[in-house]
């Protein structure tokens, strides 16, 4: 009911003349998540009323109509599983076993969280889990297989669980109300828990060195913090940065006369997705040879590569375009880069030397120092080498293209002025040392009779563009298609094969729906030429399980959909040819049964008190209904005039003026300084300028928590500065809403007994405050103080900044001297009788001391 859509419903439907549902359109309302219905009491109910909708059509992908459209063309699917590498599962089950021991932990801070989700797997395996009987298990006396039977068969639910289930989430939830409230300790441990869970997904997106990386930044955030993560101070933690760092380098010592020196064995496992993808490409390659060599004419050749989001998009472009070794070999090198400054930011920040460094540290030192030497050398031997292969290609060079440089350059002699010639000169030369140039541009031919090509014929040789002899993969990404694209890209690549190197449920809706589109068009429907789909999952991961869990969800959705369709009472398509703005003006009325009905109004007048007539008008900003509140108060019976105001987001009446803001935007608006100009604008152009806070009904009613209240003011408490605010701006008046029902209640009251808002004056409010000045002066160019409203803010403020003055002593020296000049003027003892004894010493100092 608090959606836009509702909104915009409501008014094309109060638009009408006779007040029934207009005849000039009607509402049809679609979705593709079944799970949003099932969410909260009633959820279908709400929707079909809000719609005013009467039936409720479901047409999930097992509906026989459905079936039988995607399956008369259906692609050939292949799945391609990936196990994982050993270091990767034990990585898996580390994060497992740091995530319990998290929950624990949470259990001991916070026991009114509710953990009874933690006992469910997210389907399959192990419904319970390990309970707490299984815990005290491992404290009986049972015998060592029996106790590693149960380890090994608990193990994969205990990962599925910490992947599938998310926590972070449930418990996010269940303390969002009270999160202001909570310590630092148990924040903490709920961020711990959200990073923990994202760390499964970063073990299979990133490389060994990122994961690595990562790993670290996550430490380094830790120890600079004033609560540090207690995980990776664990066992689970120590164990976790060993297995990530085991799988880019060992070191060895080998013993010595001196001691142990240390030798950097390199591993940098590579992705095992990645294998499998080199292999598959190489796959349909070789397909694809063999047939066209069986076919006649040329055959399509598009394979389409489908990846989650663009960082994973240019990982695949490395690692086809460079190798799996080379791109994990180069994050090592910028790793031992990064590492060797961080030690050269030590060493000379005095206290250690090279050879009191930690014994990894200095290793990797000493590596970082051999790999850039080599990368030196390697630079100027491939400088060497580019400089003769430039000289050489410069000889090749045939006699006729120098003749028709020279002819050029003679041609174009008095026709253009030096300094272009010179320009054109560098140019070519460039061009010249560049290294494709010169083999695009040679000839087999040596005489002068071969050099006849005009400048056209030259032209149209150095931009002919060969087609491509193969097959041509295009790389694209999920999060880079909008809602639609997803047919119109298949469409216009027209693949015959289609890699998913992650999987997205919705397009693989449409990935059947384009090749059943595609029998009739342009892709015959035999059995050769149908679409080829492949999956690339990766086995017993997160990856693996949420695939499986979208798909149950998806499934289990239309079941309870279906089941709850049977039971659904049948939806009223209207209100009794009633309008909602109707209904609503009849609820401030009098009546015995005060609902919202037209039998609920009052018809007996007599000779009674008459109701005075309820004032309703309201301007808005436009940019205020991005909020739900302009929607809250269409439905409370408010006339809504939606304009761009340059003062305030809402205008109630002639004197009230309200700015609200949530609650993150009062925490940005103070860090910006934003609301200080709001507030002045406000206080300059309306007597009762209001700031209006609103809470989430969601949330506990309270800006901060009691603990961190305190007597001073502070910079980072916002309570010290709304006290700042009221301060500087007297005029300005607060108003705390729970939620934006209750502020309709508040902008009820404050229109009460005030005449409506002017519109075309609140929109002119503020756009030309330079030209109103001007109004104000005389025909003499003085200052007309009859036309001015208040005192002068300018003076105001200059006052404000004398010495000694403050808001309290403002006030009385504003009642007892018309201007600066006539303070100027008073005495020692008047000064001080006004302002105060030292404020009356230091302004007196001030207007006699000279400069």
């Amino acid at each position: 009911f608090r959606s836009q859509r509702y909104f915009a419903r409501n008014s094309i439907q109060l638009g009408s003349t006779d007040g029934s549902t207009p005849d000039c359109g009607f509402i049809k309302a679609f979705t593709d998540n079944p799970s949003a219905l099932l969410r909260g009491f009633a959820k279908v109910e709400k929707v079909l009323k809000a719609l005013q909708v009467p039936k409720l059509y479901l047409y999930p992908r097992f509906h026989s109509a459905v079936a039988e459209e995607l399956e008369q063309n259906p692609p050939k699917v292949e799945e391609l599983h990936q196990p994982l590498t050993g270091k990767m599962n034990e990585i898996q089950d580390t994060l497992a076993a740091a995530i319990r021991a998290n929950i624990r932990d949470l259990k001991q801070k916070c026991p009114l969280i509710d953990f009874s989700f933690s006992n469910d797997t997210g389907g399959g395996g192990n419904k319970r889990g390990r309970d707490h009987g299984e815990d005290q298990s491992f404290l009986t006396n049972y015998d060592k297989k029996k106790r590693r039977k149960n380890e090994q068969e608990n193990w994969k639910a205990t990962v599925r669980q910490c992947i599938s289930t998310h926590f972070d989430v449930v418990i996010q939830r269940q303390l969002e109300g009270e999160w202001h409230r909570l310590s630092r300790n148990v924040k903490q441990s709920v961020q711990d828990l959200n990073r923990l869970r994202s760390l499964f997904e970063h073990l299979l997106t990133h490389d060994c060195v990122q994961f690595y990386g990562l790993l670290e930044g996550l430490k380094s955030m830790s120890v600079g913090s004033r609560t540090p993560s207690n995980w990776i101070l664990s066992s689970s933690g120590e164990k976790l940065f060993r297995l990530a760092k085991e799988r880019i380098y060992r070191i060895k010592e080998l013993p010595t006369e001196n001691g142990s020196r240390g030798i950097i064995h390199t591993v940098l496992e590579e992705k095992p997705k990645d294998r499998l993808l080199r292999q598959l490409l190489t796959e349909l390659e070789n397909t694809w040879m063999e047939r066209q060599e069986k076919s006649d004419g040329p055959i399509n050749g598009n394979i389409l590569l489908m990846v989650k989001n663009t960082r994973a998009l240019s990982s695949v472009q490395r690692f086809l375009m460079e190798g799996a070794k080379r791109a994990t070999r180069v994050n090592w090198i910028s790793y031992l880069k990064q590492h060797e400054d961080k030690t050269k930011a030590m060493l000379n920040g005095g206290g250690y030397t090279v050879d009191t460094l930690p014994f990894e540290k200095q290793i990797l030192y000493i590596e970082a120092g051999k790999v850039r030497k080599m990368q030196n050398a390697r630079a100027s031997d491939e400088e060497k080498r580019e400089e003769e292969d430039r000289q050489a290609k410069s000889r090749q060079y045939s006699e006729w293209k120098r003749r028709h440089q020279r002819i050029i350059q003679e041609q174009s002699r008095g026709m253009v002025q030096g300094d272009t010639i010179q320009a054109k000169g560098q140019m070519e030369e460039l061009l010249e040392k560049t290294t494709g140039l010169a083999d695009g541009l040679m000839y087999d031919g040596t005489s002068s009779s071969d050099s006849c090509c005009t400048e056209d014929e030259d032209e149209d040789l150095a931009y002919r563009v060969e087609p491509i002899d193969g097959p041509k993969l295009f790389i694209r990404a999920f999060a880079q298609l909008e809602e639609g694209e997803s047919l119109l890209l298949l469409n216009d690549i027209d693949p015959y094969a289609v890699i998913l190197y992650d999987s997205d449920p919705s397009f693989i809706r449409s990935l059947e729906i384009y090749s059943n589109l595609s029998k009739t068009t342009s892709r015959p429907s035999d059995e050769d030429n149908r679409l080829q789909v492949f999956f690339l999952l990766y086995e017993a991961c997160q990856e693996h399980f949420d695939f499986l869990k979208t798909l149950d969800r998806e499934k289990d959705a239309f079941d309870r959909l279906i089941e709850h369709r049977k039971r659904m009472p049948r939806a009223l398509a209207c209100y009794n040819h009633y309008t909602f703005q109707e209904m609503q003006m009849t609820r401030g009325a009098a009546g015995s049964y005060g609902g919202g009905l037209p039998l609920s109004a009052d018809t007996r007048t007599g000779g009674g008190k008459k109701h005075s007539k309820e004032r309703r008008d309201i301007a808005v900003d436009v940019r205020e209904f991005r909020s739900t509140l302009p929607s809250i108060l269409h439905q409370g019976g408010m006339r809504l005039a939606p304009v761009t105001l340059a003062v305030g987001d809402f205008v109630l009446s002639t004197v009230h003026c309200v700015e609200r803001k949530s609650i993150s935007d009062l925490f940005q608006s103070f860090t910006n300084g934003r609301l200080a100009d709001q507030a002045e604008a406000m206080s300059r152009h309306y007597r009762c300028p209001c700031l209006l806070i609103e809470f989430d009904a969601n949330k506990t009613f309270s800006l901060q928590n009691v603990c961190d209240l305190g007597s001073d003011i502070r910079k980072d408490s916002i309570t010290s500065k709304l006290t700042l605010l009221c301060m500087h701006f007297p005029k300005l008046r607060l108003l705390w809403s729970r939620s934006p029902h209750e502020t309709l209640k508040l902008f009820k009251k404050l229109k009460r007994n005030h005449e409506e808002v002017n519109v075309e004056k609140a929109i002119e409010v503020g756009s030309n405050d330079s030209l109103d000045e001007l109004l104000r002066l005389g025909e003499d160019g003085a200052y007309n103080e009859d036309d001015a409203e208040g005192p002068n803010e300018t003076a105001k403020r200059m006052l404000l900044r004398l010495p000694g003055v403050n808001v309290n002593n403002a006030r009385k020296i504003m009642s007892e001297c018309d201007s600066i000049a006539a303070l100027a003027e008073l005495t020692r003892e008047q000064l001080k009788r006004i302002a105060g004894p030292v404020a009356g010493q230091k302004l007196f100092t001030f207007f006699r001391e000279r400069s």
